[in-house]
């Protein structure tokens, strides 16, 4: 990200954040970050750059800072100063990076906020795809990203070198350095700690109610925030998420194999594919039986053992192009060929397993308990059951270094809310199906489910989908949305060799 010269999409964009008239609730102006009434009571201060900017706010009140992403997305930007213990404001701070993408039509309807996924994920870093995929919401509303405390440019909190080793003892003590050596608390980098974060934004910023968008673990954000700040929420969108009562981690060998049936099942229903690649389940479970196998891939070397077969099939399900290509990877590594299944070759743990801010989250927060004798009995027959039961016990052992973290004690299945809330499910999701937002009319009776047919994990990347969110961020209600075109989305044709 660099700041830079106004762009014309940004030139004198506070001029119309002025209150809009009638029947809405209207948006007090951008420029109140730093009103008295706003923030004195939460001792919130607000950190933006000193380049000259060509529209004077008022006396006294900070002016957000143009930015560009990418080299061509035009972006406000700004710091904000919070607590890093919301109950102790004149504590120690920390500071949070807000990027805005203003909408193109002004004066604007309201503000979005984007919650990224992970958990770990920094909603700043996805701006350039924000802005792609967002188009039809940001013509009429502002798009707000905040960058979770400990992730992006909010006092990001990452753990010195890599996980080598996916043995219990090894990322156990890999845990243990790294919270030894904090110079944070990490009892405060949950997500309920973090639904405080945005709520200061919200009023930093000066917005009325709110629509979220929050995708993945973004989606479970979402509904901590929702619950805890009713209020301020005018509409949810949640993508490829789970109720918060669902414990992810238990059912996701299940899972897996209800997407690799639906994966095969499409194979299946096309001649060429199912001439080509017959008996993908049966090699499939040959390579479970194998030894592990060294592959050398374009500028790196990886080692392909049952249980990296097994989450590097699961991660190939995750998307409609990767599950395309899933019964060539599996069919050329059963007869020799280990190199388009290394390609996509995936780990239980990745990149997020460094971060402090992933581990604060998954061994506080009940949707993240992960049993391993219940993994193993949920998950009976799945191809991906050894793998998950490991990664069970690994997750269970590392957790007894981390600091159980502050989680907000409310009962989210029990406490329905009236806010319209959107649900957008892959078809043939691998971690959170349909069947993870089993119940949601109780918890969201204004709701309204739409399974994405064929799609993975994400399904905010489809036309359709755009054009859906959009419609009901702008009616601020889901009756009457037409989802037909859900049930017809395109999809990649599968590799044929």
């Amino acid at each position: 990200m660099a700041t830079g010269p106004d762009s014309s999409i940004l030139r004198d964009w506070g001029k119309y954040r002025q209150p809009r008239r009638g029947p809405r609730v209207p948006l007090r102006l951008l420029v109140t970050l730093l009103v008295a009434s706003g923030l004195g009571a939460i001792g919130i201060t607000v950190w933006l750059a000193v380049r000259p900017h060509p529209w004077r706010p008022p006396s006294g009140t900070p002016a957000f800072v143009s930015c560009t992403y990418g080299g061509r997305v035009s972006a406000w930007c700004a710091r904000l100063a919070v607590p890093e213990d919301p109950r102790r404001p004149h504590g120690r701070s920390i500071s949070l990076r807000i990027a805005v993408l203003p909408a193109t039509k002004r004066p604007a309807a309201g503000a979005l906020f984007y919650l990224e996924g992970g958990p770990g994920g920094a909603a700043s870093q996805s701006a350039v795809l924000v802005n792609t995929l967002f188009a039809p919401v940001e013509r009429t509303h502002d798009i707000v990203m905040v960058d979770q405390r400990g992730t992006g440019g909010s006092n990001r909190l990452a753990c010195p070198g890599e996980i080598r080793q996916s043995s219990v003892a090894a990322v156990s003590a890999y845990v243990r350095r790294c919270f030894a050596g904090l110079r944070a608390d990490p009892r405060l980098y949950t997500s309920s700690v973090a639904a405080d974060d945005l709520e200061a934004v919200r009023r930093a910023l000066g917005y009325g109610k709110i629509d979220l968008f929050g995708g993945s673990y973004g989606a479970t954000l979402a509904q901590v925030y929702l619950h805890l700040f009713p209020t301020s929420v005018r509409t949810a969108v949640l993508s490829s998420g789970s109720l918060t009562g669902v414990r992810v981690y238990d059912v996701s060998a299940r899972n897996a194999e209800r997407a690799l049936d639906a994966v095969l099942a499409r194979c299946a229903a096309v001649d060429a594919c199912r001439r080509a690649f017959p008996n993908t389940r049966r090699e499939l479970a040959e390579l479970l039986a194998r030894s592990p196998r060294r592959v050398a891939t374009p500028g790196r070397s990886v080692v392909l053992g049952p249980d990296d077969v097994a989450w590097t099939v699961d991660s190939l399900t995750e998307t409609p192009a990767g599950a395309s290509t899933l019964p060539f990877a599996v069919h050329a590594a059963a007869t020799g060929d280990y190199l388009p299944l290394a390609r996509g070759h995936a780990t239980e743990l990745g990149s997020l397993g460094r971060l402090v801010t992933f581990w604060a989250i998954v061994c506080s927060e009940p949707w993240a308990g992960f049993d391993p004798a219940l993994t193993a009995r949920i998950g009976a027959g799945s191809y991906l059951v050894h793998a998950a039961v490991d990664r069970a016990r690994v997750l269970r052992s590392a957790c007894r270094a981390v600091p159980h973290g502050r989680v907000a004690h409310v009962a989210f299945e029990a406490a329905a809310t009236q806010v319209p809330v959107l649900m957008l499910s892959g078809g043939a999701d691998p971690l959170d199906p349909p069947s993870s937002l089993r119940g949601w009319q109780r918890v969201f009776p204004d709701g309204r489910l739409v399974v994405v047919s064929g799609a993975g994990h994400g399904t905010i990347d489809d036309r359709c989908v755009q054009t859906l969110v959009a419609h009901f961020v702008d009616a601020g209600s889901a009756s009457g949305l037409d989802a037909t075109c859900a049930r017809h989305v395109s999809l990649p044709p599968f590799m044929a060799g």
